[in-house]
């Protein structure tokens, strides 16, 4: 017992140092900046809302499924390396005692999602007169029972038939979305009576999973794919050496990629443009902020408000880009026969951000006319994005690529 208690307490250890490796480079100025920006943005024009919501707006119903979508994904967090598979062969009796911690800290790290939802939706609720102060108490703790008994549910899932981990998931989402809803409209009651169907579909396969060999593949797989997503989201700021990059060819993005000449001044324009296109993690942070700009501009009521959310994530946008492909450490043939021109490789990463900063700027102009009409508000919209996106490529310190 003792022997696993100190196995966990190592990798733990190990593990939140392998987190603040990396966060500490995620969480700068600049990140901090976008963050003041859009949650002041956003909690700004969701106050104002708030002023204007008529009492049947069905809060109680978006609320319970945004809530029961939170909780329905409940991984065991469970440290396993591949290793294992072999090191944990002796000491498989004490399983249990280290697969118990393991689920206490899924449980605790797991909650702050829900919680935080569910913090913001109380003023939503008080407006629209849902429920009470004691209610909100209750679905606070539900939350909290049902994150610490599903954890468990999908941690014996996976034991006993990996097949049904997603039927199992919406079984739970279900579960979630009618006792809050009818916590909320109906009666407290729902929340006993839904903590306790939770417990006996919980013991249901507790009983079933202790008939299965543990399944030592599958949730170090499950562990690795946890990491690596950690990894990709770090990689956007710094490099990390545990990742290896995907690519995809996006022959649907031939058009846009600029064919090879005898040109040497195209050099590094040539393999930025193809280096962007084909580079998952950098082509798809493109599409996403520029997705989350477009949907702020086409919902956001509020002109200064937009204005804020969408320069901040043009900045965002930029900053990420820039820092991406002019910080790679990979090897590439220019390398071997670099260009007379001094500095190319950052003049052509430069240019191709701020045109994708003119292309977000276009989408964001599109997207803001349903709201706002033909006025001047969406070419403003448009404009800011374009001022601090060129800004940010101007004052972006140039990144020294090692090699």
């Amino acid at each position: 017992m003792n022997n696993m208690h100190e196995i966990w307490g190592q990798r733990f250890f190990h593990y939140v140092n392998e987190l603040q490796k990396y966060m500490r480079y995620v969480f700068t100025g600049h990140l901090a900046i976008v963050f003041m920006f859009a949650i002041g943005a956003g909690g700004y024009a969701y106050s104002e809302w708030l002023k204007g919501v008529p009492v049947t707006f069905p809060s109680a119903f978006i609320i319970s499924v945004v809530i029961a979508l939170l909780l329905m994904k409940a991984a065991p967090t469970t440290l396993l390396k591949p290793a294992d598979i072999v090191f944990f062969l002796p000491l498989e009796n004490q399983l249990p005692n280290y697969m118990k911690r393991s689920k206490t800290w899924s449980t605790f790290s797991q909650l702050p999602l829900p919680l935080i939802a569910m913090v913001v939706a109380l003023p939503l609720l008080k407006a629209t007169e849902v429920g009470t102060g004691t209610d909100y108490i209750l679905v606070m703790l539900l939350i909290i029972a049902f994150k610490g008994l599903f954890v468990a549910t999908e941690y014996s899932v996976r034991i006993a038939n990996h097949d049904f981990v997603w039927p199992d998931r919406v079984v739970r989402l279900v579960l979630t979305f009618l006792t809050i809803q009818f916590a909320l409209t109906w009666s407290p009651v729902a929340i006993f009576i839904g903590i306790l169907i939770a417990m006996l579909y919980a013991k249901y396969w507790d009983k079933k999973a202790a008939h299965y060999p543990f399944p030592y593949e599958q949730f170090i797989e499950l562990e690795q794919n946890r990491m690596m997503r950690f990894y990709r989201f770090a990689n956007y700021f710094t490099e990390v050496p545990h990742l290896v990059g995907s690519v995809s060819k996006r022959s649907w993005l031939k058009f846009a990629m600029k064919r090879s000449t005898f040109k040497r001044r195209d050099v590094q324009s040539y393999l930025v443009v193809r280096t962007f296109i084909r580079t998952d993690d950098t082509f798809w942070l493109w599409v996403r902020l520029t997705a989350l700009s477009a949907l702020g501009a086409f919902l956001i009521p509020l002109p200064i408000v937009s204005f804020i959310f969408v320069g901040a994530l043009a900045f965002a946008t930029a900053v990420q880009l820039i820092l991406a492909l002019e910080g790679g450490v990979e090897f590439t043939m220019d390398q071997l026969f670099p260009e007379m021109q001094e500095k190319s490789q950052i003049k052509a990463v430069r240019s191709l951000v701020r045109k994708l900063i003119w292309l977000q700027a276009i989408i964001l102009l599109l997207a803001a006319l349903p709201l706002y009409g033909l006025s001047v508000t969406p070419v403003l919209i448009a404009v800011v994005a374009l001022i601090v996106g060129e800004a940010t490529i101007r004052l972006t310190k140039e990144q020294v690529r090692e090699i």
